[in-house]
This record gives C-alpha cells, sequence and structure tokens, in this order.
C-alpha cells in the first residue's frame, strides 16, 4: 500500500500551528461554517471513478509527487483513461469521501495506523442523546478532554454507526502515538465501561489494512445522521492532511501540472 511524497503543499495543509489546536476541547469556535448539501449517491460515484483509475504509462515515466505506493484503492496501470476533470473540489464532497480520504492520509502516514471499533455502553448513549450539543459533540468533547488530561495528540476520525437493532456504537481510525492499551484506558474514561461481562469485547483496535474501513464505517451514516444529527467527525490536522490526499489524488487523476513541471491542480 502507497506512499505519497510529502511537498510543500502538503506542508501548507499541515502547518504545526494546527497540530497544537489537535484534542483541545476549550479552544472551539461557536461560529460553524454553512455545510454544502451532501449526496451519498455523488460520493459513491467519486470513490467508483476513484477505484476504477489507472495512471497513464506517460505519467508513470515522469518525475510526480508520488514516491511510493498510493492509496490503496488507487491502482497502476500502463493503460491510456479519459479525463476527469470533473472530479469535483473537496469543499463538494460529503462526509463518506472524506472518511475515505482521512483513511488514506492515515495510511500513507509514517507512523502506523489502526482501526477501531467501541461499544459505547446504555448509559453513555442516553448521556450523549440528551446533550446540548448533541450525540456526537458529546463524544467527541469526552474524548478530546481525557486526551488532553493524558498528554496525548491523536490524529484520528470517527462516526457513529448503529447495529440491526438500533444500537448506537462507534466506528473510527487513528494514528498511532502511544500504546493500544493507553488509548483503550482513554477510551473508557470518555466513554463508559462496560460491565465485567463484555469489557473485553468493548473495544476493537485492528490495523488499518486498507480504505475499505471507511466505506464499511459510514455505510449508515445517512440514516444514523437522520436520527441524531452529525455522526462523523475529525481532528483538523487529520482534516488537512485528508484534503492534501484527496487534492493531489484529484490532480493525479485529472493529470494537471503545476509550475515546477509536477503535476497540479
Amino acid at each position: 500500500m502507497p506512499l505519497l511524497k510529502r511537498t510543500p503543499e502538503r506542508d501548507r495543509y499541515s502547518a504545526d500551528s494546527a497540530t497544537v489546536q489537535d484534542n483541545c476541547p476549550q479552544n472551539r469556535s461557536k461560529k460553524v461554517p454553512q455545510r454544502v448539501r451532501q449526496s451519498a449517491l455523488k460520493d459513491r460515484k467519486i470513490l467508483e471513478k476513484i477505484a476504477a483509475f489507472r495512471v497513464p504509462a506517460h505519467m508513470l515515466h515522469e518525475e510526480t509527487s508520488v514516491a511510493h505506493q498510493t492509496p490503496s484503492d488507487l491502482s497502476i496501470d500502463s493503460s491510456v483513461t479519459p479525463s476527469n476533470d470533473n472530479i469535483p473540489v473537496w469543499a463538494l464532497t460529503g462526509d463518506v469521501v472524506k472518511a475515505v480520504a482521512a483513511t488514506a492520509a492515515l495510511q500513507i502516514a509514517a507512523k502506523p495506523a489502526y482501526a477501531f471499533t467501541f461499544n459505547l455502553t446504555q448509559k453513555a448513549r442516553d448521556k450523549a442523546l440528551t446533550h446540548p450539543r448533541g450525540f456526537l459533540e458529546s463524544l467527541k468533547r469526552s474524548f478530546d478532554k481525557q486526551l488532553a488530561r493524558a498528554g496525548v495528540r491523536l490524529h484520528y476520525w470517527f462516526c457513529i454507526d448503529r447495529d440491526w437493532d438500533g444500537r448506537l456504537h462507534i466506528h473510527g481510525a487513528f494514528g498511532a502515538v502511544t500504546e493500544n492499551e493507553v488509548l483503550k484506558e482513554i477510551m473508557r474514561r470518555a466513554w463508559g465501561v462496560s460491565p465485567d461481562k463484555g469489557r473485553q469485547f468493548q473495544i476493537k483496535i485492528i490495523p488499518l489494512r486498507d480504505d475499505g474501513w471507511a466505506t464499511y464505517a459510514t455505510r449508515n451514516l445517512r440514516r444514523v445522521s437522520g436520527t441524531i444529527g452529525p455522526a462523523f467527525t475529525m481532528t483538523r490536522p487529520l482534516q488537512q492532511d485528508a484534503q492534501w490526499t484527496y487534492c493531489e489524488i484529484r490532480r493525479i487523476m485529472r493529470g494537471k501540472r503545476n509550475g515546477n513541471g509536477s503535476h497540479s491542480e
């Protein structure tokens, strides 16, 4: 699974100053930008185009910012592809595409990446459902608070999913910065501890192997959002890396160049 080379353009998206604000719930702005109307169908079509894309042979022989491998859904072949000028800009993508881009960004980072599932206790679900800032914001604030207390700055995304019986739980991914056992304890402090009988099954953390985890985790996002409101979130530094990753893939697919001879939007 591939790696996109860090460039000055990526540094612009991933400024160190943004990292300082990571996992700091007390520094949130009350001004929330208007969200673009999202379409699950549009997101699916974007991901289908990315999955079907093959890098043309002439690009493989030129110097580009692709240093090693590319995200797992971006295949490389010598076939010539049609124009992809209709791939939307980042701002016009929905949460599913953003989750996939964030997953790819974690995969191409220098540190190991992991997927996780956390089964909320009934008490935690009830508390989040009645929180004045909403279900998702309640869980994010609690998690960020416990991360800050532990001195851990974590790049992560997570979303809310539901079982067949409607029980809400968490799926997500993160870039490793400490032992997983430490993160498990932080999650329990933030989101509750299951009774002894079910504690061993409450948290599952496994290596993040491919982008398919993001599409699986967000498969019910529209339905869940209709019940609890926003259901997907990521940290600001990861969002910046996800945006860079998506824009880089979009740039390659559109076959554009920048001023120094490499490809650009």
